[in-house]
């Protein structure tokens, strides 16, 4: 008959789960909603095997972040089963919530994306005034005849001189004279296709904002093209009015023809370029952004909005080669960084993540969101004191946010800050009263300052507001483990099972439960799975020990017992139980050893009686 097993201290039994670093890009990632069903105990999932190794797998992959490929796993199996059916809610519910963490990581680079396309006529106009946008006037390409007569060669002459004047002028930024030429040229020669088109791109670049001026461009442009469809210059004057008035179709096929026209004009390619994107026709915005950097290698934003478009289309390998390119062509292009670091952290860099986080920062220090990438960069590095720094730069420059406070909060429990972080978990609360992240982290920030009817009652909230976050029903079901509540542990840490099945925390504190509850198999199994994912942890082998003996399994506790004092020798309950198993065997002589070694080390009154009380039984 097995015998009760006494209740271990809760400070050497109860492993809390704490939160991985969340806050990725913008947001923190939390576990999707939907309601979390219980799971069933490992010993009795021993007869389904095949079953445990199905729903291991999908998680596994979950985990890794392919869910088709969990969610193809979970489709072979019968959804009538409770378990199949659990594990494909969850497996949802994280894609979701991957799905969007990954649009909430978006964000910052989208606004960066936003900001370019902003720019849009200003930018493209900047560019225009400089080397790309020169006028160059051809000769005539029907020279005047040989007969022709003399005023008709004084003719051509002046229309050719006025359209020099113009160029030289439109090229120094001196629109309006350059326009009054190139309509005199116009008008000597009414069939002069350039003269109308320079004259309508003239009128543009002198006023883009004034209704009037912008329509004269639009004249000049038709007409242009009346007398030459072929006419780039006039499709491309006509796509910048298009595209100023929010008319993108019409905007895109002017763009269209003058890239086909000309198709070694870099900014019109990317004008073109940045209208596909908006119109989320990413894989044709690519095909122009790549053209365009073909034809110039330094246009910064036109790689930069090659890789965004590459990212939309999945293609993060080539998107990071061509964020990469941006910053080699601007070393300051703060923007650019920050997507190298975004994509490097995505493949598992985080090393290079965090210096390229580094530098987006160095380059924009008063961003915000770069200021707290910078600072989960860190928390995935596990440099805390790192975090810290940026983190707080980041509250600086906006008190308010609910991801910084919760950040920072979660930053200083790892710094050994709890009442620091309490404040912090608190503003967190108050600016998202919805996360259940948190609310769970100031209900662990109670916890760790020893407030746990407070830690406990947040954890709880936490739950309700969402029954799949894991590390909210692992430390409220440690919580009620440690007082003595075993069957309200149990269902909560079920639940967290069904979700995190490889958790250690969870496998820890499960094999707690069910020691305390005297189901001493199933405790073993937990307590066993848990030490493989945590080998060098004492006190789940203490506590692995501790069932072995009260199952009966004398041998196999010694063992534990004995790899614990190597571990950890100040665990003085240790050399009791391992002494009693000595005497049991009939082992004196190593019992009286371990006892005064154990009297040696001076412990605690009621660990020093009951020692001494064991070792004068043996004398």
């Amino acid at each position: 008959m097995q015998k009760p097993t006494r209740k271990p201290t809760p400070q050497s039994h109860r492993i809390l789960g704490l939160p991985a670093a969340l806050a990725i890009i913008l947001g923190v990632l939390v576990l999707g909603g939907g309601g979390a069903a219980i799971g069933i105990t490992a010993s009795r999932a021993s007869s389904a095997a095949q079953l445990a190794d199905g729903l291991k797998k999908a998680d596994y992959y979950a985990g890794k972040g392919e869910f088709e490929e969990a969610l193809k796993i979970l489709n072979t199996m019968s959804i009538d089963n409770p378990k199949v059916k659990a594990a494909l809610d969850d497996v949802l519910a994280r894609k979701k919530a991957a799905d969007d963490a990954a649009k909430q990581g978006e964000l910052a680079a989208l606004k960066a994306q936003q900001d370019q396309l902003k720019a849009g006529l200003a930018q493209l106009g900047d560019s225009l005034k400089n080397r790309q946008q020169q006028i160059v006037v051809q000769q005539p390409t029907k020279p005047v005849p040989e007969d022709a007569s003399a005023k008709e060669k004084e003719l051509q002459k002046k229309v050719q001189d006025l359209m020099q004047k113009g160029a030289a002028a439109f090229n120094a930024g001196r629109y309006a004279e350059a326009r009054k030429n190139f309509e005199q040229a116009a008008g000597l020669a009414p069939d002069n296709s350039d003269a109308l088109a320079y004259a309508g791109l003239s009128w543009l670049r002198d006023n883009p904002s004034d209704p009037a001026s912008v329509q004269k461009a639009v004249d000049f442009s038709n007409a242009a093209i009346a007398k030459n469809p072929d006419n780039w210059i006039a499709h491309r004057t006509l796509g910048e009015v298009y595209d100023s008035r929010k008319l993108t179709d019409a905007a895109m096929q002017e763009y269209k023809i003058a890239a086909r026209l000309n198709p070694n004009d870099a900014d019109t390619l990317y004008a073109l370029g940045k209208l596909q994107y908006r119109a989320k026709l990413f894989a044709d915005a690519q095909t122009s952004f790549e053209r365009c950097v073909a034809l110039r290698p330094d246009f910064t934003s036109a790689h930069f909005n090659r890789g965004m478009s590459l990212v939309q289309l999945g293609e993060k390998a080539k998107a990071l080669d061509a964020f990469k390119a941006a910053v080699a062509t601007k070393k300051d292009f703060a923007d650019g960084y920050y997507m190298v670091g975004y994509l490097l952290r995505d493949k598992g860099d985080t090393a290079g993540a965090l210096d390229a986080f580094k530098m987006s920062v160095q380059y924009a220090p008063e961003n915000v969101g770069y200021l707290r990438e910078l600072g989960s960069a860190y928390m995935a590095r596990n440099d805390f004191a790192g975090a810290e720094t940026a983190l707080a730069k980041a509250l600086v420059l906006d008190p308010e946010s609910a991801v910084s406070n919760y950040n920072m909060a979660s930053v200083k429990i790892k710094l050994g800050k709890p009442r620091e972080a309490l404040s912090l978990a608190q503003k967190a609360v108050e600016k998202d009263n919805g996360s259940a992240a948190s609310t769970y982290i100031l209900g662990l920030a109670n916890e760790k300052l020893g407030n746990t009817d407070d830690a406990m009652r947040y954890y709880a909230m936490s739950v309700q507001k969402d029954p799949k976050f894991s590390p909210a029903l692992i430390n409220l079901g440690a919580l009620y483990d440690s007082r003595g509540m075993p069957d309200k542990a149990l269902p909560l840490l079920l639940a967290a099972q069904d979700i995190v099945p490889d958790s250690y925390e969870v496998n820890n504190n499960l094999g707690n439960v069910y020691l305390h509850q005297q189901q001493y198999d199933d405790s073993i199994t937990h307590l066993t799975k848990a030490l493989g994912i945590q080998p060098n942890s004492a006190v789940t082998e203490y506590n692995l020990g501790l069932a072995y003996a009260e199952n009966g399994q004398t041998g196999q506790a010694k063992t534990a017992f004995v790899d614990v004092l190597s571990k950890d020798p100040s665990n003085m309950d240790v050399y009791i139980k391992l002494a009693r198993i000595f005497v049991k065997e009939g082992n004196s002589k190593d019992a009286k050893e371990l006892l005064t070694k154990l009297l040696s080390k001076n412990p605690k009154q009621a660990v020093k009686d009951e020692a001494q009380k064991l070792l004068d039984q043996l004398t």
